[in-house]
């Protein structure tokens, strides 16, 4: 891809990973209300980490050859619209109201936009304001969770349990891990449950700071009714109505049950969010959500949390826990293919169960 402008920068792919969202797209399970955020044709992949190779004239700070990740946001920076809009001013980019104006092509990242490439190409380019350097102690394996890993510090950073409290992680694929570890980071006193279908699963949530993991197999209420402190109700007909249960439940999968077991085990008051794409829901019974009056959060990409006396990038802070080891992700990277492979790569993307993946990766070099 060419340059867009001086303030850009080209870069080889070192290593690009497979999203669900990627997946979705390929399937054709995407929801069509997102497609006037994109612009064919563009190559997919928005987990990024490469080698700058080229450098436009505006370029400061950064030199060919630096091994970077990419925040891939195309909002009102990127698009060279000021001022910004006020979401972006207020350190919302995911918010961007310009997603389709400016000097792009309609899309709200790398990987779903024209003309700017993708991490399942050899090349993308970036905004020297989407750049992050990757210190040398950090791997490529590491590095390429550093987006998706960003996604979880926000949704956690959004509406963080407070000490004593109890969350749990419903799905324990990529996002539900990497919620794991940003619950970890930053809520270490909050008692962590991970439904999970498969053993692997559990395993890796268990080293990520899972206190208890329930097998989301057979009949799981009772064991799920446990963790959350639960008392459960039988109506007429249906599934059971629990009365108290988590103070925080992050959805990391879609479907019409992950919806239902998060709302009726969060208790009254309690904050449910979604961390995963959810779409179509057929069938859900939406009772529990006022009978409860519990909060219905929805999460996209990354933004700005105040913490500490000080504005931070989630993106920066799901960097630097990487960088400093209090993110240990490193081994979530289980599959790794070329390019030519990339059959092989979709069809272990899919299969976790009988491949034991979880974030499978497209590498370069």
């Amino acid at each position: 891809p060419e340059l867009p402008g001086p303030h850009w920068v080209r870069v080889r792919t070192r290593m690009g990973g497979i999203c669900g969202s990627d997946l979705g797209i390929v399937g054709l399970a995407t929801s069509p209300s997102t497609s006037p955020f994109s612009s064919f044709p563009f190559v997919l992949g928005h987990e990024l980490v490469g080698t700058i190779e080229t450098l436009g004239a505006e370029v400061c700070g950064f030199g060919t050859g630096d091994r970077v990740v990419v925040n891939p946001l195309l909002s009102c920076t990127t698009r060279g619209i000021t001022p910004p809009c006020v979401d972006c001013a207020s350190g919302h980019p995911s918010r961007c109201r310009h997603f389709t104006e400016g000097g792009l092509p309609p899309g709200m990242f790398i990987g779903t936009t024209r003309g700017l490439g993708g991490g399942w190409g050899e090349y993308f380019v970036a905004h020297v304001s989407q750049l992050l350097r990757v210190g040398d102690h950090v791997s490529d394996k590491a590095a390429v969770m550093t987006e998706p890993f960003a996604c979880c510090v926000h949704a956690v950073r959004g509406a963080r349990p407070q000490a004593g409290q109890r969350a749990l992680v419903i799905g324990a694929g990529t996002m539900g891990l990497l919620t794991v570890a940003a619950l970890q980071s930053l809520a270490p006193a909050v008692a962590v449950t991970v439904m999970a279908r498969h053993q692997f699963q559990a395993t890796h949530a268990t080293r990520l700071g899972a206190s208890r993991v329930v097998m989301a197999r057979g009949d799981y209420l009772p064991a799920l009714a446990d963790a959350a402190q639960t008392r459960l109700l039988t109506p007429i007909i249906g599934r059971p109505v629990g009365i108290g249960g988590f103070d925080h439940v992050y959805i990391c999968v879609t479907g019409t049950r992950s919806v239902e077991d998060a709302m009726r085990f969060t208790r009254a008051g309690g904050v449910v969010t979604l961390v995963g794409n959810v779409s179509t829901l057929n069938g859900l019974d939406w009772t529990p959500l006022w009978l409860k009056e519990l909060t219905l959060r929805g999460i996209l990409a990354y933004g700005q949390h105040g913490h500490g006396g000080a504005s931070v990038s989630a993106f920066q802070e799901a960097a630097d826990l990487i960088a400093s080891g209090g993110a240990p992700l490193e081994s979530l990277v289980t599959h790794e293919f070329s390019l030519s492979d990339y059959r092989n790569a979709l069809a272990a993307a899919r299969a976790k169960g009988s491949g034991d993946s979880v974030k499978v990766v497209f590498r370069y070099q």
